[in-house]
């Protein structure tokens, strides 16, 4: 049995690879930690207020759907599954991520969650990157029932993972007003306390079997209109926030060469989001981009003052905003991000870029 549930399993990765324009060696499974930044959707099946299954989120996704994503469009997880000529992966909490749905992977994000447990509380509820680790665990139960148990570690083994996280844990956590995070730790300290726990979480990941891992630096937090609507002056981004990110990023990337060195067979890959993200946003006519401090959809200062609704400011040419909302980056952003990932030298991507990574055999 278990050798014809394998033949099921290449049958159809191959097929779903055919159907787009990638050929069929792209195909892999791909698996998303992380938060709302590349959350697709498991918000809508929690009880959090951090969601978007509203519109005008999605507005320029396919039928205009408002799918979760906080975004007017694709998240980078979508674009990758286009290139790979596959279909998105579901969120984990999507009734439908069963059955031959799990063979191309799935998406654990969740809007708030942060590296620490603690961080998002103020969401009500979110999935912790605890909680995501524990569905990762039942989802690879259920891929042995659909694909038997040598299918499903090969699949797990091969496939794609990436962690984007650590925004909340300032933003959500240490930057909140009262917060004890702050009260127990210094700055550098709660660095410290971050980048400890995260590859305690990078271990853990790769003992459940990951081995090709990309890990995404702290972007720009100073410049996002959340912040800049709280105290930015003129629009300009705020530096010490920046230093928070650029500081974490310091430590961030020998913790990762670390592990490479440490776990055999493990390919964890340093994503410079921080300076990815910060190009666009410091030299937007070179990328057709003019607005790089107002958020496409929101309101307040810069459409910086909580979340897009169907009541808030909408842009009327999306294409023209590195922000959808107060947090988040548009589709046209991420498409730029995605095509740096796949194709990106190693001041973006190292040890190797993403178009390498799903190129490698484990």
């Amino acid at each position: 049995m278990e050798a014809f549930q394998l033949l099921v399993l290449l049958t159809f990765l191959i097929s779903v690879a055919a159907a787009g324009s990638a050929s069929r060696s792209k195909a892999k499974a791909m698996f998303v930690f992380g938060d709302s930044l590349v959350d697709a959707g498991n918000n809508n099946f929690i009880n959090s207020i951090a969601r978007a299954n509203f519109a005008p989120n999605g507005i320029d996704f396919p039928n205009s759907a408002a799918t979760g994503r906080f975004c007017n469009g694709k998240i980078i997880s979508d674009l990758l599954s286009d290139y790979m000529g596959t279909p998105p992966i579901l969120p984990v909490l999507d009734p439908q991520a069963k059955g031959q749905n799990l063979l191309l992977g799935v998406n654990f994000a969740s809007a708030g969650a942060g590296i620490l447990d603690d961080t998002g509380t103020i969401f009500i509820q979110r999935l912790t990157m605890t909680d995501q680790f524990r569905l990762f665990r039942k989802y690879k139960s259920d891929l042995a029932a659909v694909a038997g148990a040598s299918a499903a570690a090969k699949l797990i083994s091969d496939g794609i993972y990436s962690f984007t996280v650590g925004g909340n844990d300032y933003i959500n956590n240490y930057l909140l007003l009262f917060a004890q995070r702050a009260r127990q730790y210094t700055p550098s300290q709660f660095n410290a306390l971050l980048i400890a726990t995260l590859r305690n979480q990078l271990k853990t990941v790769y003992s459940l079997g990951a081995r090709k891992v990309t890990v995404s630096n702290m972007g720009p937090i100073g410049c996002i209109p959340s912040q800049l609507q709280r105290s930015s002056r003129a629009g300009e981004c705020i530096q010490e926030l920046n230093d928070h990110a650029l500081s974490f990023n310091a430590a961030l990337k020998p913790m990762i060469e670390g592990l490479n060195r440490e776990l055999k067979g493990a390919t964890f890959v340093y994503v410079n989001s921080y300076d990815i993200l910060n190009e666009y946003i410091q030299n937007p006519s070179k990328y057709g981009t003019l607005y790089t401090n107002m958020a496409c959809c929101g309101q307040g200062s810069y459409n910086g003052l909580l979340t897009c609704t169907g009541l808030s400011n909408l842009c009327s040419d999306r294409t023209k905003y590195v922000f959808w909302d107060a947090f988040h980056p548009s589709e046209s952003i991420n498409r730029l991000i995605t095509n740096r990932l796949l194709n990106g030298p190693p001041s973006d991507l190292s040890p190797f870029n993403v178009k390498q990574l799903i190129a490698m055999s484990t």
